[in-house]
């Protein structure tokens, strides 16, 4: 990579950032001004799939939440995975994937770290939401700031380690192998948006949910006692 290119990376990955933004933006105008056929069409039953899942993830966390957890694992999970895409682009500037970048997995760790934050003081006023940061440990912000490294150098280690090993290999081979590369690499392309909104899906799970269910969950389990029922005679 030439250093001017280095110089500019951050405008590169604000500007992929945005794009990526955009032609989400776009899609999700498309799809919902389309009227749904009797029969569903492969769209319509991809998308009715995604949501789906999510649906089921919120519902599981919240009945009462699904109109805002869904839509916010989604957009994670999408936004994720077409960042993660554009390394299959063969357009200069725009196939570098923002995620192969640590400020750019960084920045979103911490957008999914304040939405866990803004959704929880939603649930459990600001109030429950805070004492999720320093309950039952005055420490239990330290735990947040490990999730949000977690989640950030998890992603950027995996998407961005593929990513120095298709241009290192280009240099080299510059036809063939790198086709390869790209192929296999699609592997933690999907699969990495998958993790990072099943994490966070926990993590928010964690801070929503009501102390009675956290005591209920953390009760230990009364096992049947083994002496035999007295007889009432």
């Amino acid at each position: 990579m030439s250093d001017t290119m280095r110089q500019w990376m951050p405008y590169i990955v604000i500007f992929n950032f945005a794009f990526v933004a955009l032609v989400l933006i776009v899609l999700a105008f498309v799809t919902t001004r389309r009227k749904p056929a009797e029969v569903p069409d492969a769209v319509q039953n991809a998308a009715e799939f995604v949501l789906d899942w999510f649906v089921r993830q919120a519902r599981d966390m919240r009945p009462d939440g699904v109109t805002v957890i869904a839509p916010f694992l989604a957009s994670l999970f999408l936004f994720i995975l077409f960042c993660n895409l554009l390394c299959i682009l063969s357009f200069p500037v725009i196939n570098v994937p923002p995620t192969a970048y640590y400020s750019g997995t960084l920045t979103l760790a911490l957008i999914a770290m304040i939405g866990i934050t803004v959704l929880s003081a939603r649930f459990k006023g600001v109030v429950g939401a805070a004492r999720h940061l320093f309950w039952p440990n005055p420490l239990q912000i330290i735990s947040q700031i490990g999730h949000t490294l977690s989640l950030s150098l998890r992603l950027f280690g995996n998407i961005g380690g593929e990513f120095m090993v298709v241009l290192l290999v280009v240099k080299a081979a510059p036809y063939g192998i790198p086709l390869i590369i790209h192929a296999l690499g699609l592997i933690p392309v999907v699969i990495q948006p998958m993790v990072f909104t099943l994490l966070t899906a926990n993590f928010l799970a964690e801070a929503i949910q009501s102390e009675e269910k956290q005591r209920h969950d953390a009760a230990p389990v009364e096992l049947p006692s083994s002496e035999p029922a007295r007889s009432g005679k």
